[in-house]
């Protein structure tokens, strides 16, 4: 397949820029930039598959010859408009959908309006990929290697599910960052649950249970409540966690082994003291767990292991 690269303007409307050689070697800086050097962003990056028997994912992989590549700024209009096709839904903003096509692969970005500096020739602004700057992204190789990519914290249903038809792959990863954003959100469990008397010590517990185990189990963890009193729910009747789990929650395997590394990102915290001094940890959860720190007036102790205590002893002027 010839290499081509193709520029959309999607508003209202959509506009097909006329590219020269200037633009097209700007453009191509700007997806180097973004998914090229994917790893120097934050933004995340999931493994996905053709969900819908119309999925333009799905016509493309068919046909690559014959495909008409405009058809994608076609389906990204519709996907940004609202039900009835009136006009374009308020919350997603404008931009350019950028479209370069390669002979082992298919890259699509949509780049808002306020991230491009010069719209005349693309030119790569200084600050691309920073927290202002907001783009959405899918690297198709084939129907088993697609790559979305969102720089918000979540990806777009409009833009995954609704534009491209697919959906995202599960795997150990991706349930333990959503359980936790779940539990987090007080969104994992069922509105009765959440208005329970001891529904404080049910979160507390599913978080203990979250940070004690290798692996989560939906109905093991209603049981352990139920252990402990906190919850009494009939685990012998059919569909017993739907009593307990939010409709949220379905997204969840029904078990899965809680990935550490996930378990440390969420939960690191900074404390600020002063104008000049912080407190940093890669588990804020674990360290008031173990009660490793306390606050005492304006004062704060922390728990110090033995492993660390000569070397603490010495960075504050102890001298024994």
């Amino acid at each position: 397949m010839k290499e081509k690269t193709s520029v959309f303007e999607i508003n209202e409307e959509i506009n097909e820029i006329k590219l020269n050689e200037e633009k097209i070697s700007n453009i191509d800086e700007i997806f180097k930039n973004i998914i090229g050097n994917s790893s120097q962003f934050s933004h995340i990056t999931i493994d996905a598959k053709i969900q819908s028997e119309d999925s333009i994912v799905r016509e493309y992989l068919s046909n690559k010859d014959d495909f008409l590549i405009n058809n994608f700024a076609d389906k990204l209009l519709d996907a940004e408009k609202v039900m009835d096709g009136s006009k374009r839904k308020k919350s997603i903003t404008t931009g350019y959908l950028f479209i370069k096509q390669e002979s082992n692969k298919l890259s699509l970005l949509k780049l808002e309006k306020t991230s491009v500096a010069d719209t005349n020739t693309f030119k790569l602004v200084d600050q691309l990929g920073t927290e202002k700057n907001y783009y959405k992204a899918c690297i198709i190789k084939n129907k088993d290697s697609i790559q979305v990519i969102d720089k918000s914290r979540r990806v777009a249903n409009y833009w995954i599910r609704d534009f491209l038809g697919l959906e995202e792959i599960r795997n150990n990863t991706i349930d333990t960052s959503d359980l936790i954003d779940l539990l987090e959100n007080k969104e994992l469990f069922s509105d009765e649950i959440k208005q329970h008397p001891t529904f404080k010590e049910i979160f507390q517990a599913t978080r203990d249970y979250i940070f004690d185990n290798n692996r989560f189990e939906k109905d093991e963890l209603i049981q352990v409540l139920n252990n402990n009193n906190l919850t009494d729910i009939d685990t012998s009747v059919p569909n017993f966690s739907e009593n307990f789990y939010s409709q949220q929650s379905s997204v969840l395997n029904f078990s899965f082994d809680i990935d550490p590394k996930v378990l440390k990102d969420k939960y690191k915290a900074e404390i600020q003291i002063s104008e000049d001094t912080f407190i940093k940890t890669n588990n804020f959860e674990n360290l008031v767990r173990r009660n490793g720190i306390t606050f005492d007036g304006s004062f704060i102790q922390l728990q110090v292991d033995v492993d660390f205590q000569e070397e603490v002893k010495t960075k504050i002027g102890i001298i024994e």
